[in-house]
């Protein structure tokens, strides 16, 4: 028993250490423990971490080999291990470079392809969030020729779409990759397999994610994303917690409970846009929870703080879905609010558990298509009005906008055409937008704009693989006549502020197809800079003209690729016209719903009481 409580001790502290990246002295505590308790596999393998991260690789992976030699299900333990541990420094320690760094200690002890399969995984999704896209793709390729399986060839093909959309300048593999993508998801749902793990299904809810950025087809698209979505669902074996929770509805008898699920309520585009329906909401009429998904509640964060001020309870929640979908129901949400969509599968998981009897999806992105969800806010102009006829979800459109804030935050500009070798008399477009949205046929629509505008030049800017996206930008400017100094790639800056005040650089603004901006469209709006959208037929297609509808404007609004063009020619030429909307766009600020957030919040408030007064009907 008195060794026993030593044991504990020394191993407590060596991992105390461990965590606080004290190797030299955890190892030594590990080497004791392991004098104590020498058949403790796990001790040896913390053992041969602390040895990793000293720059001992040889000697980690001998450590690590000494326990390996037994059996299968040893082998089985240590891969659990492995990943677990990735995850805690990539994941909640926010240490992605560590993370990979044991992934490829793990990899190259060379065990047996299936145990291998779960390393490259691993590795492959930290790479990616370490934004190393190269080694992400190789890594996603070498995991594709490892398996036979549909699940994991989807799971691979999604990964490496990720990668080559992140790089900007493999279109041709990405075009051909999707069709494929395409044609292995609708042969999953068609099998049924039902050998699916927990991990399949954790790894593809997010399979047809970058289906919008390819091709603006929402029936198509839609059609397979219900397709998938019901299937997925249909896998998770636990209804239980629905039942007991709808049991309950007729006898509540208080303010609507709404619930918020999301990991971006912080200092990202969601958290930004969303923060505003917390400050209006009408707290004698409704309780305001927030499930902060993913959430580092020791970074300071003024979104988050700003977030968590106006709601009556907030959580700081792990990965595990079980638990949270149980916290969700313990609380008795009536009307559960998923900001994420199909960016997070761990959100996925949670609504398709039926946590609270009403559930909606809002904002983050288009409808997830999941049979759990009820209802998808939108408003009257950004789905067409057929759009019902191919969501699984019913469509509730407010009567103005799906999305409004009071304000952005703006500080003074750090960049001037001076730094950029740009005339004062040159006319400047802008396009900022993350690598995804670099399709090559709207950058070539681009181009024609610019050799069309003499004195112009392209500013171009956004999250992406910097060489990639200026190989791409180079090669269709070539292609179209354009000298490449007329084309200016830019660096991101420090704050959401500095980069919304280093927008009034443009006289133009350039929005993306098929998936167009959200955020950055309003931010642009907000500085009264004119822009060019192409509206399509899906969500992603349709954000920016919903958003400058309801600043008041039209002016740039494109239903063709033609008459994108034409309007960025004109916007480019006509100063007047610039000027006009200029002082449209500031004047809207005053009486625009695209302005007016505490409105915006009686309309989702009138929703809510609509939505549940729908729900007691069907149960009378």
């Amino acid at each position: 028993m008195e060794k026993n409580k030593i044991m504990n001790r020394v191993e407590d502290r060596a991992y105390e250490l461990f965590l606080n990246s004290q190797y030299p002295e955890a190892l030594t505590l590990y080497e004791e423990a392991i004098e104590l308790e020498s058949e403790v596999r796990s001790l040896y393998w913390y053992l041969g971490l602390c040895l990793l991260f000293q720059g001992q690789l040889e000697e980690a992976q001998l450590t690590w080999w000494i326990t390996l030699e037994e059996s299968e299900s040893i082998k089985n333990e240590f891969v659990e291990f492995i990943c677990k541990t990735a995850n805690k420094f990539g994941l909640d320690l926010n240490k992605c470079d560590m993370a990979i760094s044991i992934l490829e200690a793990a990899i190259g002890l060379d065990l047996d392809r299936i145990h291998n399969i779960y390393f490259l995984i691993a590795l492959a999704r930290f790479y990616a969030l370490a934004t190393r896209h190269l080694e992400c793709m190789e890594i996603a390729k070498q995991y594709r020729e490892l398996v036979q399986d549909l699940p994991n060839q989807i799971f691979a093909n999604h990964l490496t779409l990720h990668s080559l959309l992140s790089l900007g300048n493999q279109w041709e593999e990405v075009f051909a990759l999707s069709e494929e993508q395409s044609d292995l998801l609708m042969n999953l749902v068609k099998v049924q397999n039902d050998n699916l793990t927990a991990t399949d299904i954790n790894n593809l809810f997010a399979s047809t994610f970058f289906l919008p950025y390819i091709q603006d087809d929402p029936i198509k698209n839609r059609s397979l994303q219900n397709s998938v979505s019901k299937f997925f669902q249909s896998k998770l074996q636990h209804q239980q917690l629905s039942e007991k929770q709808n049991n309950e509805i007729v006898t509540t008898k208080r303010p609507l409970r709404i619930g918020y699920l999301s990991y971006c309520l912080h200092k990202h585009s969601v958290g930004w846009l969303s923060r505003w329906i917390f400050k209006y909401h009408d707290h004698e009429k409704f309780i305001i929870y927030a499930y902060f998904l993913f959430d580092s509640p020791d970074k300071a964060d003024s979104v988050r703080e700003f977030i968590i001020s106006h709601c009556d309870r907030t959580y700081s929640l792990g990965h595990d879905p079980n638990e949270i979908a149980k916290q969700i129901a313990e609380d008795k949400i009536d009307i559960l609010v998923d900001l994420d969509s199909i960016t997070l599968d761990l959100s996925c998981q949670i609504m398709a558990l039926k946590p609270a009897p009403v559930q909606v999806t809002w904002l983050g992105l288009d409808a997830s298509g999941l049979p759990a969800i009820d209802y998808f806010i939108a408003d009257p102009y950004v789905l067409p009005a057929n759009a019902q006829e191919y969501y699984s979800e019913k469509i509730w459109r407010l009567p103005n906008t799906y999305i409004a804030v009071d304000c952005f935050e703006v500080l003074f500009p750090t960049l001037h055409r001076s730094q950029l070798n740009i005339p004062n008399d040159a006319i400047v477009y802008l396009s900022s937008q993350t690598g995804y949205k670099r399709h090559p046929d709207n950058i070539r629509l681009q181009m024609q704009i610019i050799k069309s505008v003499p004195n112009s030049f392209l500013l171009i800017k956004g999250l992406s693989d910097r060489e990639g996206i200026r190989s791409l930008f180079i090669e269709i400017a070539e292609s179209e006549g354009i000298i490449s100094n007329r084309l200016k790639f830019l660096p991101m800056v420090d704050s959401e502020a500095e980069h919304r005040a280093n927008l009034s650089i443009a006289d133009v603004v350039l929005d993306t197809y098929p998936y167009n901006g959200a955020t950055t469209t309003m931010e642009t709006l907000w500085m009264c800079i004119p822009i060019v959208t192409r509206v399509g037929q899906q969500f992603a297609a349709r954000n920016s003209y919903t958003m400058m509808i309801n600043a008041g404007i039209t002016e740039g609004i494109s239903w063709s690729d033609q008459e994108y063009v034409d309007w960025g020619i004109r916007l480019g030429t006509d100063e007047n016209l610039r000027k006009q909307i200029f002082w449209k766009l500031k004047e809207s600020r005053k009486t625009c719903p695209l302005w007016n957030a505490e409105q915006f919040a009686r309309d989702m408030e009138h929703a809510y009481k609509k939505m549940w007064e729908l729900l007691l009907n069907q149960l009378i």
